[in-house]
């Protein structure tokens, strides 16, 4: 939520973890669950929010693209590599502040989402980082997500482009900062 100047304001609320089995599974979005990505369930917000999770001095990018948790007055579900990123998967649940960092652009039909095809991974060493193909919220194109130890420097030479090129393509203001789990649009 924004605040009257324009300032995003936390909210604090309980978080849980998706178990192993849903992998695989379809989401409420129609993307398909992929447990390695920084993805997240809330009850309200649209398809494509990006939020800034943190816990215990971790922060991480995740993106709503589930419905839940129903359970426990638990208000968001992450992926299990969110988790683990923030260390949650040793509490189970826990207390958590979240903000939202960018408005949802789509809706709740099929999408790309993450390619679970490791086919599709190009053989220039980008290793297992998903890519969205023709996702009707940014007119097509591929994405890679941010992992942790990511610079924008070595994003750049992997995918064979500038700096420049790339945090103009993608609005940041300073390529020095970017955050685990954010999509890099290419």
């Amino acid at each position: 939520m924004a605040l009257d100047d324009g300032r995003a304001a936390a909210d604090t609320g309980l978080a849980s973890h998706y178990g192993s089995g849903f992998a695989g599974s379809p989401t409420a979005s129609g993307e398909v669950f992929d447990p390695d990505g920084f993805t997240a369930a809330h009850r309200t917000l649209p398809f494509g929010t990006r939020l800034m999770v943190s816990y215990h001095g971790r922060s991480v990018q995740v993106v709503v693209n589930d419905r839940g948790p129903y359970v426990g007055g638990r208000e968001l579900d992450l992926s299990r590599a969110a988790a683990e990123y923030l260390g949650l998967t040793r509490a189970g649940v826990d207390w958590v502040d979240y903000t939202v960092t960018g408005r949802g652009g789509y809706g709740a039909g099929p999408s790309a989402g993450y390619d679970t095809d490791r086919s599709a991974v190009p053989a220039r060493g980008l290793g297992d980082h998903r890519y969205a193909q023709d996702r009707p919220d940014t007119g097509g194109g591929s994405y890679y997500v941010v992992r942790p130890g990511d610079t924008l420097t070595g994003i750049s030479a992997e995918l064979g482009t500038s700096v420049r090129s790339l945090a103009s393509a993608n609005g940041i203001p300073n390529p020095n900062v970017i955050m685990v789990g954010q999509k890099i649009f290419y």
